[in-house]
C-alpha cells in the first residue's frame, strides 16, 4: 500500500499542477477531476482515461454519483497496464448519508474500495452531516408512502469517530468533510482525535464561500472547491447566467489572453483554495490544466471578488409523489445551508 505522499514526482506536476501538503503531512494535488456526471457512464469512463493519460492525478468521486464500479474499471484498466502509478495517484471518495451510524463507516468504505479496485483510498469524505435512515447498502434515498425522505438523527460526530477508525486500520489516509458550516466544524473541531484534512463546498466566483475559507485557513483545514463554474447545467436553486460568460470574468480573461475558466480556476488556487473542476470534454480538460502557470494580480482578484453575490446553487431537491419538489435535506436536524455564515466564526 504505497504512501502516496513518498512520491514528490506526481505526474501531475509535470503539468505544473502545485500539491498542497495536507495538515497530516499528506500531498493532494490542488486541481482535482470531478465524476459526477449525469449522462451515459461511459462519458466519464472516456473523460476519466482521457484526464488521466493527461496529467489529472486528483480523482474526486462519490458513492452516490452511481458510478464507482465504472471508474473502478477505469483504474483497473490504467493501474493494471502501468500507465499509471497507484502511489502517484490521490483517489478520493464520499460516505453518503444513510452510513452515519458508527458501525456503518466501514461496511460503506469497503464497499467503495470493492467497486473502485482498491485496497485504500487517500481521501474520505463526510458527504453531508446530514443522515438518512438506514435501509441497506444501497437504498439511497429511504423514503415514506408520500415520497418524503426519511431522515435521521445521527450524530456526525459519531460518524466522525467511524472515519477515524478507518485511519486507524490503514484503509484511508485522510478524513474531511463535505458542505459543513462553521458551527458544525467547530463541534467536529472540538469533538474529534483527528482534524478534518479538508472542508469541501460549493465555491466559485459567484458564491465565494470566503468566511468558511479564511475559517479552514485559521485552523489548518484545506478548502476545496466543488462547482467552480456554479453549475449551470443543474435544474436546482435560482436560474442564473453562466458564470463563464461574466462580463467581468471575461475582461480579466481578455487582459490575460486565457479562457474564463482558467481564470475561475486559478483565482481558487490564489486564495488557497483547491478544486475540483467537472468536464468530460477532452479540450475543457486540458484547457483547465493551463490555469497554472497565470498570475492574477491585486486589481484581477478585486474584480472576481466584486462578482459575489453570495448565492448558493447547490442545494439539493426532492420531487414527492404529488409531483412537488422540496430541499432534500431541509428537514434534517443537521441541515446545513440554513446558518447565515458571519465574520463571527473567525474570532
Amino acid at each position: 500500500m504505497g504512501t502516496a505522499h513518498s512520491h514528490s514526482n506526481f505526474l501531475g506536476e509535470m503539468n505544473g499542477i502545485p500539491n498542497v501538503t495536507l495538515n497530516n503531512g499528506l500531498e493532494m494535488p490542488m486541481i482535482g477531476m470531478g465524476t459526477w456526471h449525469h449522462g451515459p457512464k461511459e462519458e466519464i469512463m472516456d473523460g476519466l482515461k482521457f484526464a488521466m493519460r493527461n496529467g489529472y492525478r486528483h480523482i474526486d468521486g462519490a458513492h452516490i454519483y452511481l458510478n464507482e464500479t465504472e471508474v473502478g474499471k477505469v483504474y483497473a484498466e490504467l493501474l493494471g497496464s502501468g500507465e499509471v502509478k497507484r502511489e502517484d495517484l490521490f483517489i478520493v471518495s464520499k460516505l453518503w448519508c444513510t452510513h452515519h451510524k458508527r458501525e456503518h463507516v466501514e461496511p460503506a468504505l469497503r464497499l467503495t474500495l470493492k467497486r473502485l479496485n482498491l485496497d485504500y483510498l487517500d481521501m474520505y469524505y463526510v458527504h453531508h452531516p446530514a443522515s438518512f435512515h438506514f435501509s441497506g447498502e444501497d437504498v439511497n434515498f429511504p423514503e415514506d408512502e408520500s415520497g418524503e425522505l426519511l431522515h435521521s438523527e445521527d450524530d456526525y460526530v459519531e460518524t466522525w469517530k467511524g472515519m477515524e477508525d478507518l485511519v486507524a486500520k490503514g484503509l484511508v489516509k485522510a478524513i474531511g468533510v463535505c458542505n459543513f458550516n462553521s458551527l458544525q466544524m467547530k463541534r467536529l473541531l472540538e469533538n474529534c482525535k483527528i482534524k478534518p484534512a479538508a472542508l469541501q463546498i460549493e465555491s466559485n466566483p459567484r458564491f465565494a464561500n470566503d468566511i468558511l475559507r479564511r475559517f479552514c485557513e485559521k485552523h489548518g483545514i484545506l478548502m476545496e472547491a466543488y462547482s467552480p463554474f456554479g453549475s449551470p447545467d443543474l435544474p436546482w436553486g435560482v436560474k442564473m447566467p453562466h458564470i463563464l460568460e461574466d462580463e467581468t470574468l471575461k475582461g480579466v480573461a481578455a487582459k490575460h489572453g486565457r479562457s474564463t475558466a482558467q481564470i475561475a480556476l486559478k483565482w481558487q488556487l490564489q486564495r488557497g483554495v483547491a478544486v475540483c473542476a467537472k468536464s468530460i470534454i477532452e479540450a475543457e480538460l486540458l484547457d483547465n490544466l493551463k490555469c497554472v502557470d497565470i498570475q492574477l494580480d491585486d486589481e484581477d482578484m478585486a474584480a472576481i471578488k466584486s462578482m459575489d453575490k453570495n448565492l448558493r446553487k447547490i442545494d439539493p431537491v426532492k420531487k414527492l409523489k404529488n409531483g412537488e419538489y422540496v430541499l432534500r435535506n431541509k428537514n434534517n436536524k443537521y441541515y446545513s445551508f440554513d446558518y447565515v455564515e458571519t465574520e463571527e466564526c473567525l474570532k
